[in-house]
């Protein structure tokens, strides 16, 4: 009899084990993860997707270009590109820095796109907009003012490709600040073209700019757009540099 219970028990025992092996374990894990290993995300260093290294920035590791305006070295707005980026008060006074000017009426102040930019404004016109930007690189400026100013005439050629010669200069006194100033068209190349390729020449281009030299450093400003729509404007930029006075 007790032969029989042990038979009876031994073979209770191997038909559960039978069961239990037939049971389903779940799906196999995908091939090259760990079991419990989460998927990986794509954007950073575990897969080759979009922005390697999860930076958020889909310019990481490229060279800085710079502003397309600025026309020279690149380098950082001192204010952070965040301190006059509000509107004008109510006597519409714009503050930058060590000096102040008048909005025209007709202008809107536009945030400024790049840490370069002290401030920028546009103008509309049938022909497009023009924008006014201002710049601000420390008490040395960004060399001597001839030397911009030779460097922003450069910028510009002629339909057949010869260099501008009828560029006008002329120097003045605004609220005690020595202002240099520059008027010049034509097809300009100044701007920015994506790496390794050449920057096509945009035509029909005018540029009115002036340099105005503080005790803290010079200010750049410069108003480029389509022809028509600057010399449009010609009297409101006129007006803005004459009221350039020191910040309050």
């Amino acid at each position: 009899m007790m032969k029989n219970l042990s038979f009876h028990v031994l073979s209770t025992i191997l038909t559960v084990s039978l069961v239990l092996g037939c049971q389903s374990k779940g799906p196999t894990p995908k091939e090259g993860n760990a079991p419990g290993e989460p998927s990986p995300r794509v954007g950073t260093t575990e897969t080759t997707g979009a922005h390697p290294g999860g930076t958020g920035d889909p310019h990481a590791g490229m060279a800085v270009a710079g502003d397309p305006h600025a026309g020279m070295a690149p380098t950082q707005n001192p204010h952070g590109g965040t301190e006059v980026t509000g509107l004008p008060d109510d006597n519409g006074m714009l503050d930058v820095g060590a000096v102040a000017f008048k909005v025209p009426g007709a202008w809107s102040v536009r945030p400024p796109k790049s840490q370069m930019r002290l401030a920028q404004l546009e103008a509309q016109g049938k022909a497009g907009p023009a924008e006014l930007i201002v710049y601000f690189f420390g008490p040395q400026g960004a060399g001597t003012s001839d030397a911009n100013i030779d460097r922003w005439i450069g910028q510009f050629a002629n339909t057949d490709g010869s260099p501008v010669t009828n560029a006008t200069r002329s120097s003045s006194k605004v609220s005690g600040y020595d202002v240099a100033r520059v008027e010049v068209a034509g097809e300009y190349g100044g701007g920015m073209a994506p790496p390794g390729q050449a920057q096509e020449a945009v035509p029909g281009q005018r540029l009115l700019a002036a340099i105005v030299a503080s005790e803290g450093g010079p200010y750049y400003f410069k108003f480029l757009g389509p022809d028509a729509t600057v010399q449009e404007h010609r009297e409101a930029f006129d007006g803005l540099i004459a009221s350039i006075v020191p910040s309050p």
